[in-house]
Parts: C-alpha cells; structure tokens; sequence
C-alpha cells in the first residue's frame, strides 16, 4: 500500500494563504535551525544557516515583532532535580471543572489542555519534585478513589525532545505540502536502534541550580530572545553575572534540552492537535521510530514512558491528512515495530501552561506538602 496525498495552498481561502506569505527557503532555514540553537546566537545561526548575519537578525526579528514565531526554552528537568510525569483522565460527565481543578492543585503542573476522543476531560504534564515522586502517586489514587475524574492513565516519563520546525516536506515554488507517508514508513524501518539522548531515561535527580538559575530558566521559559538587562532586572542581579549564569550554569550544565519554536506548520483552522500512546514491541523499535521523528512536520514532541517500551508523542496535523497517518502507524504494526497505539484529540483553544514551580524552591530543595494538597483535593471535590 503506497500512501501519499499533496495538499495546495491554492485550494485554501486567501485567509489561509497570507498565513504563509512570511514563508521562503531563508525563513524557513532560520526556523529549522532555531530548534536547536535557540535565537540568541546570532552568529551561530547565521553559520548554520550559511546566511549573512544582517539577513538572520533583520529576518528573525521581523518575525518575532509579527508575533510569526516565539522562542522558548525546553528545560533538562531531570537535572533540576524534578522528574517529568503524564496524566490524562476522563472526567466524569458535567464534572470537568472538578478534574481541572484537582491537576492544578498540584502546583507542580506545566501545561494542562482539554482531551475528547477515548479520553474525554483533561491531559497534563508535570514538573514534580523528584524526592516527592510517590507523594504525587498517592495523590492521584487518592484522586480517583474521591471520584475527581474516572478512567485515567498516568506515567513518568524522560524529557521532551521538542521537534524543529522542517520544511523538507514543503514545495515553496508550488505553495504545497506533500506528505511523504511511504518514505516515513520506510525512515522508521531503517532508522538508528540508538535512543536519542534526550529521551534517555534518568539514573537520578540531581538539583544542579540555585534560585537565581531557576529564575532565569522560568524567563527563558517563556522568551528565549529576552534581553539580558532585563533578566537581570528580574532576577535582581547584574547583567553580567546573568550572563556568567547562562553561559557557565544554564549551557555548560547541558540545562536545556532544545528549544521550542511556537510556530504552526499548518493553518490552524484546518488542523487538529493529538497526543497519542504508543506501544512499540521493544526498546529498538521505541529508539527507531523516535529517531524517524526527525524532520517530520506533524510531530511536536514526544517523550518515553519509564520503565516502558512506549512514546507519548504530540501530533498537529492536517485534518485531511489523519486518516493516511492512522494507516501509516498500521502498517508499522503490520510490520512489527508498533504494538498498539491510542489516542485522543487536543483542544489548543484551552491551552495552559506555566513555567517551572521556581516559587516552592527553597534553601536548595523543592518544598511539597502532601498532606494540604490531599485535604485541599477533599474541598475540591466537595466543591465541583
């Protein structure tokens, strides 16, 4: 079966099509590359890119002042000492304010979005203390147990690797996406056995910053390009120690994984948002298909499942093109590198997220304080 469909802007409302207007091979290079050298390195990016300085800087803050892409960094959590979870739950019918509430209270969440589909109710990801890992076990069950929400799935997970923008697929003559769904297929069969670094699983969870570190992180969290006279005025030190700080704390001890371009591939309006689980039949399979992740515009991120042979990945993707990806993760069960895989569609409209808890880290340690979350999550529950 040989699957493949092309999609042109042509055929989209003029609406849509100005969406790409800011779109060429230069912008497109300078997008690609900032997955992994982030915006601040000019130089870099312009070497990278093999486009003169002035292009990349003019171009990139052209983009930036358009509000055309955000820069954010993606943190090592594993190396600030907090262990990265997932839960998705159906809440139970006219309750959903209950399920809501109840991922919130933790505090220690990053970004909670509503799930239809098999899962009807939330999903959310967690920057939890690793020290305080069963605590958030026992809350969840206690969770469940007080009727917060019904069927659920909850998992550590490694790191995200965050995917960069690609345009490999993209026709800029032609204003069209073709989507080569053969040669994905063919990419994961054959790809590195390799895990990628960033989804190693962690040995431990050392606290590797400071206050001041988290400070800066939980900034670059939100906008990479921030300027350093205005970190500094934040974090409430000197602009050059916020530089000394970034360099020799935040890059030398590897404290970022990659970086987040908040850019859509395709036109909102017609695209959908999936998180999907998928079972791979051993660590071979899990390390080919990540790898195979590569260059690929509908995936967003994935991060493994500790102790598992299975991804949970981030999917934006036309809507026209789900049923060719649904049959393309077939075929790989048919060719025995997937053993199932579920999935729930994501609603971007309720999209929260926050930083890193910078907040409850205190004299070196992140503070948690299990018995006032679980007496809360019994008021919540009265409540909703």
């Amino acid at each position: 079966m040989h699957i493949r469909s092309s999609v042109r802007v042509s055929e989209w409302t003029s609406k849509l099509f100005n969406y790409f207007k800011f779109l060429d091979k230069a912008n497109a290079k300078i997008l690609e590359t900032m997955g992994d050298l982030g915006c601040r390195n000019i130089t870099a990016l312009a070497k990278s890119t093999n486009l003169p300085i002035t292009t990349v800087r003019f171009r990139l803050r052209k983009m930036m002042k358009d509000g055309q892409v955000l820069v954010a960094i993606n943190p090592n959590l594993s190396l600030l000492g907090l262990a990265k979870a997932f839960l998705i739950a159906d809440a139970l019918i006219g309750h959903q304010d209950r399920l809501l509430e109840t991922m919130k209270n933790t505090d220690y969440w990053t970004y909670i979005i509503r799930c239809y589909g098999k899962f009807d109710g939330y999903t959310s990801h967690f920057a939890f203390p690793a020290d305080y890992m069963k605590e958030l076990e026992k809350y969840i069950s206690q969770a469940k147990r007080l009727r917060a929400f019904s069927n659920f799935q909850f998992f550590w997970t490694t790191n995200s690797r965050v995917i960069p923008p690609n345009f490999s697929w993209y026709d800029f003559e032609r204003k069209e996406w073709k989507f080569l769904w053969e040669e994905w297929i063919n990419d994961v069969l054959a790809a590195s056995s390799r895990l990628p670094d960033a989804i190693r699983e962690p040995q431990s969870y050392p606290v590797m910053v400071d206050k001041k570190d988290l400070l800066i992180i939980k900034e670059l969290q939100k906008d990479e390009s921030i300027e350093l006279k205005k970190l500094a005025k934040i974090v409430g030190i000197a602009s050059q120690s916020v530089g000394f700080r970034y360099h020799k704390h935040v890059l030398q001890r590897n404290l970022i994984v990659d970086y987040a371009v908040d850019i859509y591939p395709f036109p909102i309006q017609i695209s959908d948002l999936y998180v999907f689980i998928i079972n791979f039949r051993n660590e071979k399979s899990v390390a080919q298909f990540a790898n195979a992740c590569e260059g690929k515009p509908f995936i967003v991120s994935y991060a493994k499942i500790i102790g598992k042979d299975s991804l949970i990945l981030n999917i934006y993707i036309l809507k026209t093109e789900f049923p060719n990806l649904i049959k393309s993760l077939n075929r790989l069960h048919l060719e025995g590198s997937i053993k199932d895989f579920t999935y729930a569609t994501l609603d971007p409209t309720s999209y929260k997220r926050q930083t890193i808890s910078y907040e409850y880290f205190e004299n070196g340690k992140w503070t948690y304080n299990p018995e006032e979350k679980l007496k809360k999550l019994k008021e919540i529950c009265r409540k909703y």
